[in-house]
Order: structure tokens, then C-alpha cells, then sequence
């Protein structure tokens, strides 16, 4: 699935890809989404500046109060410390 998915990305763009998964993805778990997608950027315990764009463009997209957006990333932060 996940060849499928990045297939699809190159192919169609991934401006595409993201508006087609925010069609069947309920605005109830938007915030949700946007913080599993934080989790994982930052696993890390670091963002580059690159991670950052995708999450300031991905909340804004997902329409996650940028309040919100910045609770989720500090959480995840301190979560992923080493």
C-alpha cells in the first residue's frame, strides 16, 4: 500500500495525494492526524527545517488551530527526548 500511496505521489503530485486523503478523513480526526504525523516527524527528538514547512503547511491543510498545532509539536517533543 504504502508503494501504491508514494506511486501515486509522484505521479499525480503530492498536493494530490494529500486533498484526495483529506476527502475521506473525518474533520473530527484532523487533529488527530495532524498528531500522528507530528509523532512520526519527529521521532527523532529533532526538526529540520524541511520538517517544519510540512508541519506548518499540514496544519493549516488539516485546519488544526495553530494553538493547538503548537501544544501537539511540544508534547511530541518532550515525548521523543533521547
Amino acid at each position: 500500500m504504502f508503494d501504491k500511496l508514494v506511486g501515486i505521489g509522484q505521479r499525480q503530485g503530492y498536493d494530490t495525494l494529500l486533498s484526495t486523503a483529506l476527502q475521506s478523513l473525518p474533520h473530527e480526526l484532523h487533529d488527530t492526524a495532524f498528531a500522528m504525523a507530528t509523532d512520526i516527524i519527529l521521532s527523532d527528538g529533532t526538526i529540520t527545517d524541511e520538517e517544519e514547512t510540512l508541519l506548518n503547511n499540514l496544519y493549516r491543510v488539516l485546519e488544526t488551530p495553530e494553538q493547538t498545532a503548537k501544544m501537539i509539536i511540544e508534547v511530541m517533543l518532550i515525548k521523543n527526548r533521547g
